[in-house]
């Protein structure tokens, strides 16, 4: 890659990495304070590079639960990793086995989000450029957590903190997808139903399925607008 895309791939990824300094800085925090070395915080950062993931070993070590029980609920959490890869693949066409291991391993939610984005919006965008951006992602994530993890006992973070971090992040991340009015409706339809079912079933999977029903609506509402054009244009 080049230095031209490694800058371009920082400058659209420099939103993403700010997030991760606090929420980095917060897991850390967590991991040592249930036992894990910064050495340990670092090699997990690196091989994992999930932040729910790492914030959920964090909890699981602290009741005490066993590695096999931490590796199964990690492997489950982070199986959307999987459809994510799906969704990119399309852009990705051509690269090396090597291109996409190094893709696969810096892929979460936020260098997903981002690049999808570019990949649909902006014609120059190529996949070194999503790399490039997903490193910078990574190296932002694992040095956050290193500090974290060095400051560890010595400062009283509160990691509530951590969840209108999040969510701050994520909204900025929506507004660049609300490209059309399908997309507004399939965002307020998740909002609402994600609302709803957790008041009526009060579990964490009434997110995933909002966010399925959602993009359901959207996928429903383009195919009929698609429709409408083409009845239009033969007319």
């Amino acid at each position: 890659m080049t230095k031209k895309e490694w800058l371009i791939g920082f400058k659209k990824i420099i939103h993403v990495m700010l997030s991760y300094i606090p929420l980095g800085l917060a897991c850390g925090i967590a991991l040592h304070k249930v036992g894990y070395s910064p050495l340990s915080v670092v090699i997990m950062s690196f091989l994992v590079f999930a932040g729910a993931g790492q914030f959920m070993i964090a909890q699981l070590t602290a009741v005490g639960a066993s590695p096999i029980s931490i590796i199964a609920t990690i492997f489950f959490l982070n199986i959307r990793h999987l459809l994510m890869s799906s969704g990119l693949i399309q852009y990705l066409k051509g690269k090396s086995s090597g291109f996409y291991l190094i893709y696969a391993q810096t892929i979460v939610d936020e260098t997903f989000g981002t690049n999808i984005i570019q990949f649909t919006t902006n014609p120059k965008w190529t996949p070194n450029k999503a790399l490039a951006a997903n490193i910078w992602a990574h190296l932002s994530w694992i040095i956050s957590s290193f500090c974290g993890s060095l400051i560890g006992q010595k400062v009283d973070v509160p990691l509530t903190v951590v969840n209108y971090v999040l969510v701050a992040m994520f909204i900025a991340m929506l507004v660049e997808q609300l490209l059309s009015k399908v997309h507004l409706i399939a965002a307020l339809s998740a909002a609402i139903l994600a609302i709803l079912l957790k008041i009526i079933i009060r579990n964490n999977i009434s997110i995933v399925i909002a966010a399925v029903v959602a993009s359901t609506i959207g996928l429903i509402l383009s195919s009929k607008i698609g429709e409408l054009d083409n009845t239009q244009k033969n007319k």
